[in-house]
């Protein structure tokens, strides 16, 4: 992906669960407002998902905060239970995907 971030597979249930949560409230929104709620960037941050929009509601940050939250609990490799670490550039990871990236030199 473009400008993307590399994290695997192991955050894909977060996002996509966030990205139904937000329009279903998008949908909820007057018809003529709908079109102002997108997605403005999703990346990785100091271990864990950032999630942006071009505007958003009380409810919409309430769901992006919790998946944030969750990513920093979710091995952004493969999906397991992860804890944040690494010198330098932190990953979320599981003790598996650790000990994998350690033994590629990456951290």
């Amino acid at each position: 992906m473009c400008w993307g971030f590399d994290c695997g597979d192991g955050w894909y249930d977060i996002i996509a669960s966030l990205s139904a949560k937000l329009e279903t409230e998008i949908r909820n929104l007057p018809e003529g407002e709908r079109s102002s709620y997108r997605a403005a960037q999703v990346k990785e941050k100091f271990g864990g998902l950032r999630f942006y929009m071009t505007a958003g509601t009380d409810e919409m940050d309430v769901h992006i905060r919790a998946a944030e939250s969750q990513s920093f609990k979710t091995c952004e490799v493969c999906g397991e239970p992860g804890v944040p670490g690494g010198k330098g550039w932190i990953r979320t990871l599981c003790p598996k995907c650790c000990e994998t990236h350690r033994s590629e030199g990456k951290g």
